[in-house]
C-alpha cells in the first residue's frame, strides 16, 4: 500500500487487508481513528514511518513473524495496541514508534535487537519488560520515559550508551549494577526512579540521577 493512502479517513473502519501484502508506506492509515484491525497479513515485511500514528482502535495483539522493519512513529498514539511480543528479525525499535501506547504489554524484546531509539515507548505505562536483549548497544533519549511497569533489575552487558531521561520515572525499575561497558549515561537518565538500587545511585554520575 502506497504512501499516504488512507491518511485522515477517520471512518475508515477495516478489519483485515489482503494476504498478498508485502509493505505499508509512509503515512499510509495515519489519522485514521476508526481503523480495527486486529491481525495484519502473514507475508508484511515492511511498516513505514508514520504508517498507525493516531489509529487509536487498532487493536493488534501480534505483528508478522516475517517483519524486519517498523519505521519511525510507526505506532505512535495507538492507544490500543496489545502487542506482547515482536518478531524476531527486528534488529531496531525507531524514534517515537511505540509512544504512548498505553494498553502496549511487551513481556520482551526479540534477541536481535541492537538499538532502541529516541521516545521508542515513551508513556507505555503497561509495558512489564525484566530484562532486555543481550546485544543491546544503545538505548536513545527518553526511550523508557514514563514507563512505570518497566521491572529492569539489569542492563545488558553489550549496552554502551543510555540517553538522557531514558529511565526517567521508571518507578518500578530495580537495577543494583551498571554494565562495565557503558561509557555515556545521560542527563537524568534514572531521575524519578524511587525502587533504584544504592550501588546505582553511588556508581552513576551525579547528574543522571
Amino acid at each position: 500500500i502506497g504512501d499516504y493512502a488512507f491518511v485522515n479517513c477517520r471512518s475508515l473502519a477495516l478489519t483485515s487487508l489482503p494476504g498478498g501484502l508485502a509493505r505499508i508506506g509512509d503515512g499510509t492509515f495515519m489519522g485514521c481513528a476508526s481503523l480495527a484491525l486486529t491481525s495484519l497479513p502473514d507475508g508484511l515485511t515492511s511498516i513505514g514511518d508514520y504508517a498507525f500514528v493516531n489509529c487509536r482502535s487498532l487493536a493488534l495483539t501480534s505483528l508478522p513473524d516475517g517483519l524486519t522493519s517498523i519505521g519511525n512513529y510507526a505506532f505512535m498514539d495507538c492507544r490500543r495496541l496489545a502487542l506482547t511480543s515482536l518478531p524476531d528479525g527486528l534488529t531496531s525499535i525507531g524514534n517515537y514508534t511505540f509512544m504512548d501506547c498505553a494498553s502496549l504489554a511487551l513481556t520482551s524484546l526479540p534477541d536481535g535487537l541492537t538499538s532502541i531509539d529516541r521516545m521508542a515507548f515513551r508513556g507505555c505505562t503497561s509495558l512489564a519488560l525484566t530484562s532486555l536483549p543481550d546485544g543491546l548497544t544503545s538505548i536513545g533519549c527518553s526511550a523508557f520515559w514514563g514507563c512505570a511497569s518497566l521491572a529492569l533489575t539489569s542492563l545488558p552487558d553489550s549496552l554502551t550508551s543510555i540517553g538522557d531521561y531514558s529511565f526517567y520515572r521508571c518507578t518500578s525499575l530495580t537495577l543494583t549494577s551498571l554494565p562495565d561497558g557503558l561509557t555515556s549515561i545521560g542527563d537524568g537518565t534514572f531521575e524519578g526512579c524511587t525502587s533504584l538500587g544504592p550501588y546505582v545511585s553511588r556508581q552513576g554520575p551525579a547528574n543522571a540521577f
